[in-house]
């Protein structure tokens, strides 16, 4: 048996959907999530009555691997306490249930704690200079977790998740990728606006199911533990999506400033370097290009 974190969310809800025709499931996350949306075939339990669940040996020892997606993922969130509740002390917490239990963990870390002002492609042992309390706390379970890591038999995988966009996301609501963002715009008022200079400012968009497709490989190969970046390794400019979409739907540009306030907070540049995931974590698929990535998003969007 397996369980999904944050299963209502945008990546554990893809996840449950690949995973469920070929395991037994139990999704975590508040029922209440449910509701609106999705209807599970499975059972849904509370997050923090299931971390209580698994100090029960007997209950623990029904899971071969827990993909741990829930997280506080609001940037914007200021709150030190909350924050690191939910993505510190939980995620803590779950792993050393994990390891007491010897059952695998694969959790969802971010390409966030790298921070700005980069201008290469980012590797998983290059310094990080996290900006806001979200990337922060990421980066502390990152270094928690890489203690563990070579003395634990059990697996412990971390996967840095740059800029994921795909069917569901929408849930993430202000959260959500600026793909998502710019068919809200124009479903709503046949526009686009973007930010001026979008040219220069370069992100690595990853589709979810590349992201799903590693998350997976990892799963499959339990012998395998580590920090992977997780994205498409190219660097697109914001500029680039309007053309793809444009290739489907009928809108208006309109360029904007940045607000101030996300004058130095922004990043330039985001490039996820692959060679880790590959070499040492042997995972070989090719990636979706942005192009192909949007396809399939319309595709989604159609349907």
């Amino acid at each position: 048996m397996i369980a999904i974190t944050g299963a209502a969310g945008f990546i554990g809800w893809n996840l449950y959907l690949k995973l469920r025709d070929h395991h037994e499931v139990i999704l975590v996350d508040f029922p209440e999530k449910f509701e609106k949306e999705f209807t599970p075939d499975c059972m849904v339990v509370d997050p923090f009555a299931f971390v209580e669940k698994l100090k029960s040996p007997l209950f623990a020892s029904k899971f071969t691997t827990i993909y741990h997606q829930g997280a506080c993922s609001d940037t914007m969130n200021y709150n030190v306490k909350y924050m690191m509740r939910h993505n510190f002390d939980y995620s803590h917490d779950l792993l050393h249930r994990c390891m007491e239990n010897s059952i695998n963990l694969i959790y969802a870390s971010s390409a966030a704690i790298y921070g700005i002002g980069r201008t290469t492609p980012l590797y998983e042992d290059m310094q990080c200079f996290p900006r806001n309390i979200y990337a922060k706390s990421k980066k502390i379970f990152d270094d928690y977790a890489l203690t563990f890591i070579d003395k634990s038999e059990s697996q412990i995988v971390g996967l840095r998740y740059f800029n994921v966009y795909g069917p569901w996301e929408h849930r993430k609501n202000k959260m959500s990728s600026v793909v998502n963002q710019f068919k809200k715009q124009i479903d709503s008022d046949k526009k686009i606006k973007i930010f001026e200079k979008s040219n220069k400012y370069f992100r690595d968009f990853v589709y979810v199911d590349d992201v799903i497709s590693v998350n997976t490989h990892f799963g499959e190969n339990e012998k395998i533990s580590g920090i992977f970046n997780c994205g498409s390794g190219e660097a697109k400019p914001f500029s680039e999506i309007p053309k793809h979409l444009a290739k489907h739907y009928n809108f208006e540009i309109e360029e904007i400033k940045m607000p101030k306030k996300l004058e130095d907070k922004y990043q330039k540049y985001t490039q996820a370097n692959l060679n880790r995931l590959t070499h040492v974590g042997r995972y070989r698929a090719p990636m979706l290009s942005l192009e192909e990535g949007i396809q399939r998003y319309v595709e989604f969007w159609e349907k």
